[in-house]
């Protein structure tokens, strides 16, 4: 009985904790979002959103074609493996993923928390890493092949600065999953070179305890081999994986596009505004801050302002980060407080029956 209300209070803590903790980073992030330069008139501004409504509604929607196809992927990874209501299991590991990428430095906690996530709703530890770990690589590898090709072969220069960061954040993105698919195909060689990683890195005093590196370092490449074990019986997830990762690509680098026309400037293609966005997007996720705070809209100002100029460009910016930002962080956060709240409601219930 004592260890049941430990449990219980143990539950209660962390409900509130994670409520609490989520309402702190949105009130930091709004509260830090950047609010300088020349601003003009918003009635006018508005008045071009609603005369162009369709490129304004395009730009909010991008979000849900991402999540759409997020889904249909953990949906027939799901349904592989038998789970009940993979449809619901599936939307709220997707939402909360894109929420948990928007709030953490380096986009780092989508994935970590969509396996733990699917561990605790009855996917086992192994499964659910597999599952997450092999979805990321396939479709990071997918996308940044294509993000190659397109920057190569397009021809569109952006701001120096921003091309050579854009460029180093791709080129060091491939690094892992380059590594992961050398452990696929060769993993002798793929060891051998980890070891090495990790042996330079604790001569430089990187790495503090090499044989707890080591260890970390094989139980991750085991999951992903189990992953990629899984997914080489179901060679169409492996195609499904990378078709949806090319679609939120595309989906997400064509925000700022609608909202130009959203603004009415349309002196310019869509293909040259699809590629000044990719160089954005990876310059701007070199930014430790959440969701690139910061960063992203020097980068977005950089590239953008020789598009459209004066106090429209602010609302160009402020549009932009509302529906590739503040739109996902806000449905998660409504989505996360509901669970929390859910989970709170049924801890304390589970008290007084007890």
């Amino acid at each position: 009985m004592e260890e049941k209300n430990k449990n219980i209070k143990k539950k209660i803590f962390t409900a509130v904790f994670f409520l609490i903790v989520n309402v702190v980073v949105l009130l930091v992030l709004i509260l830090t979002e950047d609010k300088s330069g020349n601003i003009a008139d918003g009635k006018v501004v508005f008045s071009l959103l609603k005369k162009n409504w369709v490129f304004a509604f395009l730009a909010l929607l991008m979000f849900f074609v991402i999540v759409a196809g997020d889904v249909t992927v953990f949906c027939f990874l799901l349904k592989k493996m038998n789970k009940k209501d993979p449809l619901g299991l599936s939307l709220t590991v997707s939402v909360l993923g894109r929420y948990y990428d928007r709030i953490t430095p380096w986009s780092m906690g989508g994935e970590p928390f969509q396996m733990g996530y699917l561990i605790s709703s009855g996917v086992g530890a192994g499964d659910g890493c597999a599952i997450t770990m092999s979805r990321h690589i396939i479709r990071f590898s997918a996308t940044a092949v294509a993000v190659i090709a397109i920057l190569a072969a397009s021809g569109v220069a952006a701001t120096v600065w921003v091309m050579i960061v854009a460029i180093l954040s791709v080129l060091g993105g491939l690094i892992v999953p380059t590594f992961m698919l050398i452990c696929a195909f060769k993993p002798k060689i793929g060891f051998a070179i980890g070891r090495w990683i990790l042996r330079v890195g604790a001569k430089i005093k990187l790495v503090k305890d090499y044989q707890k590196a080591e260890q970390k370092m094989n139980e991750e490449v085991d999951k992903f081999l189990s992953g990629i074990r899984f997914l080489s019986k179901n060679k169409f997830m492996i195609v499904l994986i990378g078709f949806c990762g090319l679609t939120e690509m595309f989906a997400y680098n064509s925000v700022p596009y609608f909202v130009l026309r959203a603004l009415d400037v349309s002196a310019f293609s869509y293909w040259r505004v699809l590629v000044l966005c990719i160089y954005v997007n990876y310059a701007s996720s070199f930014a430790p801050t959440p969701g690139g705070s910061g960063l992203a809209e020097l980068s977005f100002y950089a590239v953008f302002a020789a598009f459209i100029g004066g106090g429209q460009l602010f609302w160009a910016v402020l549009f932009w980060r509302v529906a590739v930002f503040y739109v996902p962080v806000f449905i998660g956060f409504i989505w996360q407080s509901v669970l929390s709240v859910r989970t709170l409601v049924t801890t304390l219930k589970e008290k007084r029956s007890s």
